[in-house]
């Protein structure tokens, strides 16, 4: 069998070589003040992202160099497979599973607005991802369907088929894609959790760790948004929540939902869990959205306390390829953020770009 140094030692030195090539706050901080898309766009001329100016150059379209992001991230999902132990494949597996899930939804929002909505998606189906990520899905088919089983029908070599035939006669009678995508992202996080499942036992716990914090900031999130657009009852909630959380308890999902000041409420979990972050709860706001922004915020600090309580332990552990996918995905997250603040004239502060 074998340990942890051969399994982890070249890929821990792969990764934090890049690790170490992440974009700074500096830079961040710079791209945040720039006057405009084109000087931001200039600010990336000499990193990873240079590609982008090339590409809204030529077409002036700003979406189409957010897709060149997404297969960037994506390439970066594969180079490092190659690199890893066999153990640990299944884990890259399951986190590109996301990417599959996320563009599968967006073909399905397309053929929803076209077919059901009676909207014109002309300036939608350019956006969607046609190359194979994990399994082949014809997308065209997907966005030019003539109902769900033809959706169903191209997807029946994939594990989703099942799923979108368990909710489409819902999706129908709801009129809303909700259950369906709710339902899709339980899959990806059952699939995120079952990878871990053969993992030695140190390896498990970091995984378990990260993965169901990774969880409990989900639910938060979709706590925080259900209760400020939505009028659902708790029960109805309480299903499209995901199971494997790290610390969230439900009897602390409850009070969230019912709470008529969610800070507080969060602040003891907060305080229970991150103690060094609960000052910044306390900052008071009577604007719902601005208090939704810091919410936010705390979240995403919690996660990057995650990160580096990995990257400061034990090398040679699992912990180190979801700690880069992490962070990287954050550095990608945050420069599509900033640059879309930029196009249609926002601040950062409103979109979650700046720190």
């Amino acid at each position: 069998m074998a340990g942890p140094l051969s399994k982890y030692a070249f890929i821990n030195a792969k990764l934090r070589g890049r690790i170490s090539k992440i974009l700074p706050e500096e830079t961040f901080a710079q791209l945040s003040k720039a006057p405009s898309l084109d000087a931001a766009l200039a600010l990336l001329r000499d990193t990873a992202y240079s590609g982008l100016e090339g590409i809204y150059a030529t077409t002036g379209d700003l979406k189409l160099a957010e897709l060149e992001l997404l297969k960037l991230e994506i390439g970066l999902y594969i180079e490092i497979g190659q690199h890893l132990h066999k153990n640990t494949q299944p884990i890259l597996h399951a986190l590109l599973t996301r990417f599959e899930i996320d563009n599968l939804k967006n073909a399905i929002r397309v053929y929803f607005d076209r077919r059901v909505r009676g909207r014109s998606v002309e300036a939608s189906v350019h956006y969607i991802l046609h190359e194979t990520i994990i399994h082949s899905i014809p997308m065209d088919v997907v966005v030019n369907a003539n109902g769900f089983d033809e959706i169903d029908g191209v997807c029946q070599h994939t594990p989703y088929a099942e799923i979108i035939r368990k909710y489409s006669h819902v999706v129908e009678s709801e009129g809303s894609l909700f259950r369906l995508e709710v339902a899709l992202d339980h899959y990806y996080y059952e699939t995120l959790l079952g990878s871990i499942e053969h993992l030695s036992v140190r390896d498990k716990r970091i995984a378990q760790r990260l993965i169901g914090t990774e969880i409990d900031l989900q639910n938060i999130s979709w706590i925080m948004r259900l209760k400020r657009y939505y009028d659902l009852p708790l029960e109805t909630v309480l299903t499209t929540l995901i199971p494997g959380g790290y610390s969230l308890r439900r009897l602390q999902v409850e009070d969230l939902y019912r709470a008529r000041n969610m800070t507080s409420v969060l602040q003891d979990f907060v305080k229970e869990q991150y103690p060094g972050l609960s000052t910044l709860l306390g900052t008071p706001t009577a604007d719902s959205a601005a208090r939704l922004r810091v919410l936010q915020q705390i979240l995403e600090e919690i996660k990057r306390q995650e990160v580096q309580h990995i990257l400061s332990g034990y090398p040679f552990t699992v912990g180190i390829i979801l700690a880069y996918f992490f962070l990287k995905g954050d550095e990608m997250a945050r420069v599509r953020t900033l640059l879309n603040a930029k196009h249609y004239g926002l601040t950062p502060e409103l979109t979650g770009g700046a720190r």
